[in-house]
């Protein structure tokens, strides 16, 4: 099973590298983050990202992560051919499931940092919106355009938030809302479910440590 896990890690890794391009701070600051300071970033390989200018995260030698959040995830009330009511409920048996699925990402991904519990940057997770990924139908994807929703594939959005462990000032917002088989989530496990989590936590590595 680890080297399941680890295998799914490096493959996580390297398609995340090869995605990204250089991030850019836009000038602007963000409405939404306006008291923090935070400005736009493009080129992140997160859906949406917002940093304060000078925050040099790569200057930070120790990571700690907060447990993920996933009690007050926004769920529809949608019936999907092959699960049940329940297994699109949020259980505290799964909170657990995928708190743990994060924790083996994040140490894997942040392996090279020590993680003692007295880290310089804190960074907690949580995900935000599980739903069926709905697809243009019809004439395309313009204004006119319907959508349809796709059963056996949910979408799933997280935000992470990045501080400064000693002030508690917030460095960083990233967003991102990416696809795994419907099934997967209502186990709470799976090879989707793991590569996704991978995924973000190796990103999250990529743009804290510069490397």
């Amino acid at each position: 099973m680890k080297q399941l896990f680890k295998c799914a890690l490096i493959a996580a890794t390297a398609l995340v590298l090869g995605a990204c391009s250089t991030p850019h701070i836009k000038e602007a600051v963000a409405d939404e983050f306006s008291a923090q300071n935070l400005h736009p970033v493009s080129n992140t390989g997160f859906e949406e990202a917002f940093v304060l200018p000078g925050a040099n995260l790569p200057g930070y030698a120790s990571v700690d992560f907060s447990a993920l959040q996933s009690a007050d995830v926004d769920i529809p009330q949608t019936t999907v051919s092959g699960t049940t009511r329940r297994d699109w409920q949020m259980t505290p048996e799964k909170e657990a499931q995928l708190a743990d699925i994060w924790r083996q990402a994040t140490s894997w991904a942040f392996s090279a940092y020590p993680q003692d519990g007295q880290g310089a940057l804190q960074i907690s997770a949580a995900l935000t919106r599980v739903a069926p990924r709905r697809t243009a139908s019809g004439a395309g994807a313009g204004a006119g355009a319907g959508y349809q929703t796709t059963g056996d594939v949910v979408e799933v959005s997280a935000e992470f938030r990045i501080h400064d462990a000693s002030t508690g000032q917030l460095l960083a917002v990233v967003r991102d809302r990416r696809s795994i088989a419907s099934l997967q989530w209502g186990r709470g496990a799976g090879v989707d479910l793991t590569n996704l989590f991978n995924s973000w936590a190796s990103l999250l590595h990529t743009r804290v440590s510069g490397r």
